[in-house]
């Protein structure tokens, strides 16, 4: 996603190349895959920045650190970090302009979490929203009692049968959630696998409380040859053992009724409270992205239940106001504003500056460029070395 103002702009969590300041939520590797771009100036915490390194990234140069609270300022535009409450380090980002304030979300919960604070809510004019489970079906339990039925299964089934319970899910989020659980609710101890490891690791660093030994410690493949443990790994992962009972921990339990062990434990909002966090917002438009067939009529449920103009987020051009649109008409209007701003006989106008001032009366860039065209090759402005000016009638 990219918010441009006059001549400048940010770009949030992009997967290709950019001209622009790049801002980068949070370590999953979806959001995270500009740091692979050496050339590119990346802004993101700390943390971010800590995880992707003991995850193996290389190159992460061009690194510029941002906290919570703090403001960065690209021309026009300033962003501000804001809590997300997804996984260590995630943040929301707020661009505000002369316009409006734009609010960018990245992935983010409001869920009873043991790691994290719930996502700070943030007003704006214009919210960019996450809806992986933006759909009705995605009712998440209490984290306290998906806990609860985690310890059950792995203390009164799996161990007791002579199996090692192994819960698959994300390193960065989950993984601590599921460790932060047991060493609350039990003393049976926790097994992690390498990456798991790694980032909580980084979660101590960070004041977070975890007890867990390495699986492949000689302490961790004694715990796990005795079979009295609990193993945390990766979904993708594989242990060549044959005492493991593996469970998913992830949001997408949801839909796994009678299909295998699943947990709905989840480090995103589910469908209320994305309801919820729009409401308390209260943006004036809202634009979604994330999440498949399941979620693409979430739009219509924002519109119906909360009244406010809501569509998915697309590759067209969008205004706090509504997309932008090149017909016949705004471009008439867009001429006549600009013959209204260059007002003054022999005065010369900067490009750069009726790009920002176009911008202000709700322009784009190359609308502005595309009327300054018309309107020189009509001979009603003239080019001048920076800019133009009125054309002199004799």
């Amino acid at each position: 996603m990219i918010v441009e103002y006059g001549d400048s702009g940010v770009a949030f969590d992009p997967s290709n190349s950019s001209e622009h300041p790049i801002f980068v939520s949070h370590a999953h590797a979806d959001h995270a895959s500009s740091f692979k771009k050496l050339d590119l100036v990346k802004y993101a915490t700390e943390p971010t920045y800590k995880l992707l390194e003991v995850l193996g990234w290389r190159n992460l140069g061009n690194w510029r650190p941002i906290s919570v609270g703090e403001t960065v300022r690209v021309g026009d535009i300033e962003v501000k970090a804001h809590n997300a409450g997804h996984v260590l380090g995630s943040v929301q980002f707020e661009a505000s302009t002369p316009e409006g304030t734009i609010l960018y979300t990245g992935d983010f919960s409001l869920g009873n979490s043991y790691t994290m604070e719930a996502a700070e809510v943030v007003r704006c004019d214009l919210m960019v929203i996450e809806t992986t489970f933006g759909a009705p079906m995605f009712k998440f339990p209490k984290r306290q009692d998906v806990a609860l039925e985690m310890v059950r299964w792995a203390v009164m089934e799996a161990i007791p049968a002579g199996r090692v319970p192994t819960f698959r899910t994300d390193s960065i989020g989950n993984a601590q959630e599921v460790i932060s659980a047991f060493n609350l609710l039990t003393s049976v101890p926790v097994v992690t696998s390498r990456s798991a490891t790694r980032v909580s690791d980084v979660y101590r660093m960070y004041g977070h409380d975890l007890d867990y030994v390495d699986a492949d410690s000689p302490e961790g493949r004694e715990l796990l040859d005795d079979g009295k443990c609990v193993l945390v790994a990766p979904k993708g992962s594989k242990f060549k053992r044959e005492n493991l009972d593996t469970a998913l921990a992830s949001g997408w339990a949801v839909m796994m009724r009678n299909r295998g062990r699943a947990f709905p434990l989840s480090d995103h909002a589910d469908f209320r409270e994305l309801l919820s966090f729009i409401r308390r917002c209260r943006p004036k438009r809202v634009l979604t992205f994330h999440g498949g067939k399941m979620t693409k009529g979430f739009a219509e449920y924002v519109r119906k239940r909360l009244g406010i103009d809501a569509g998915p987020l697309t590759s067209r051009e969008e205004t706090i106001h509504g997309p932008v649109t090149r017909g016949e008409l705004r471009m008439k209007v867009c001429y006549e504003q600009l013959l209204r701003t260059v007002r003054i006989p022999g005065f010369e106008y900067t490009s750069p500056w009726l790009v920002k001032e176009m911008a202000r009366r709700g322009f784009t860039r190359s609308e502005t460029e595309a009327a300054l065209t018309h309107l020189v090759d009509r001979r009603v402005l003239e080019l001048t070395s920076s800019g133009v000016r009125l054309t002199q009638v004799a």
